[in-house]
C-alpha cells in the first residue's frame, strides 16, 4: 500500500527541517505552513492537508503581463489563517525554506 500525499509531503518537510510549502492546483497558487496533525487527530482524513498562515492566488490573476522582465501581480494574493485542501486537487508542490 502506498503512502498518501500528506505523508509524503510531511516526510520531505522533516528531511528539510521546514513546514513551509508551495502547492499548485490547476487554478491556484498556495503557500503556507502545514499544520502538524500527525498522531494528534483520530478523525482527520488522509485526503485533506491542513495549512495555516496561507496566501492564495488564482494562477490566471498572478502573472498577467506578456513582456519580458515584468513583475507578477502580488496584490492578487488573499490571506487566510487556516485553509484545507484536498490531496486530489494537488498537481504539484515544493517545500520552501522558512521565511
Amino acid at each position: 500500500m502506498s503512502k498518501n500525499l500528506g505523508e509524503i509531503i510531511n516526510n520531505i518537510m522533516e528531511e528539510n527541517a521546514t513546514r513551509r510549502v508551495l502547492i499548485l492546483t490547476n487554478h491556484l497558487y498556495i503557500t503556507g505552513l502545514i499544520h502538524d496533525y500527525h498522531d494528534k487527530c483520530k478523525n482527520c482524513h488522509d485526503c485533506l492537508i491542513a495549512l495555516k498562515d496561507v496566501q492564495i492566488a488564482r494562477l490566471k490573476d498572478l502573472c498577467t503581463c506578456k513582456t519580458d522582465g515584468c513583475e507578477c501581480n502580488l496584490e492578487a494574493f488573499v490571506e487566510y489563517d487556516w485553509f484545507n485542501i484536498s490531496t486530489n486537487s494537488i498537481v504539484g508542490f515544493s517545500i520552501l525554506p522558512e521565511a
